[in-house]
């Protein structure tokens, strides 16, 4: 995993996370970071001198904030064509759930988006799990992305408090206290900014990961971005006792309140964690890795 070559400082989030690159660009240095660790990872250390240590884990950083970023495309795409909202290849859209369609997908438009955002969640996790054949499976990602998207251009930028919350320990204590009651068969959570601890959290969980957009205050989301593919999705996993509803940092639990309102519609069951609660929090989740007191 790569946790095993992350050396930070998890107070302050590092430079590393301010990047701005092409979709088919962060797929391919994602491959190259991979295919490095992997390595280091089959010969079991980390370099055999301090150059070489600190190479190991340069890249270890630089893949851990990079690798989110294509969930983060992909679900992006999946948003618009789910909604009908025209393509950008720089812009994140507003969601009105209830309006009218801008641009008219066809349904098979709407599978394949759902589909690909399927297949780079497959694919991220890889990358966190330093998957020796992550090249290979990057290359066939690449060639099977709807056309044009390789060329969208994903900007990320430091949060402390993502960063936080995706600090490793943080996230093996929260996947400790949700084992402890049996294990989840699906992790849902709030995109954006669960992705990156999200990943982690469900390689250790051992289940299938999947998110919905529900950005309060980056993204302005007045509720969560539910699709019909998304709810049958969730559905299909009945009343939900195996779904696990998480957020990575949970400041004044609205976030994490709504969305697991929301998932509790369609699964009564779920159960509700989070990385980070603040004491303050009004809303106390079943799980959580690390009480913060403000």
């Amino acid at each position: 995993m790569i946790d095993e070559f992350l050396s930070c400082d998890w107070d302050e989030a590092p430079d590393a996370m301010d990047f701005e690159r092409p979709y088919a660009e962060v797929i391919g240095r994602s491959a190259e970071l991979v295919s490095l660790l992997s390595a280091r990872a089959a010969a079991g250390g980390h370099g055999d001198d301090e150059r070489e240590r600190r190479r190991t884990w340069d890249a270890a950083g630089e893949l851990f904030v990079l690798a989110p970023a294509i969930v983060n495309v992909a679900l992006n795409h999946s948003v618009c064509v789910q909604f009908g909202l025209p393509l950008h290849p720089t812009e994140y859209f507003e969601v009105d759930q209830a309006a009218e369609p801008v641009v008219r997908y066809s349904d098979e438009d709407r599978d394949e988006a759902f589909a690909t955002l399927e297949r780079s969640i497959a694919l991220a996790r890889a990358a966190y799990a330093l998957d020796p054949a992550f090249g290979g499976l990057a290359a066939a990602y690449g060639s099977s992305l709807p056309h044009g998207i390789g060329g969208f251009v994903y900007t990320s930028r430091r949060d402390k408090y993502t960063w936080r919350a995706a600090e490793p320990a943080k996230v093996r204590a929260l996947a400790a206290s949700v084992l402890k009651a049996g294990r989840p068969s699906l992790a849902v959570g709030a995109a954006h900014g669960a992705i990156m601890a999200g990943l982690f959290l469900a390689e250790l969980l051992g289940c299938e990961l999947w998110f919905l957009r529900f950005s309060m205050f980056k993204r302005n989301d007045a509720e969560p971005v539910v699709s019909a593919r998304d709810e049958l999705k969730i559905r299909s996993y009945g009343a939900g006792s195996g779904i696990l509803v998480f957020d990575e940092d949970s400041a004044s639990g609205a976030t994490l309140s709504l969305l697991s309102a929301r998932v509790k519609a369609m699964a009564p069951e779920a159960r509700t964690g989070a990385v980070i609660r603040h004491q303050s929090a009004a809303f106390r989740p079943d799980h959580v890795g690390r009480v913060w007191w403000d």
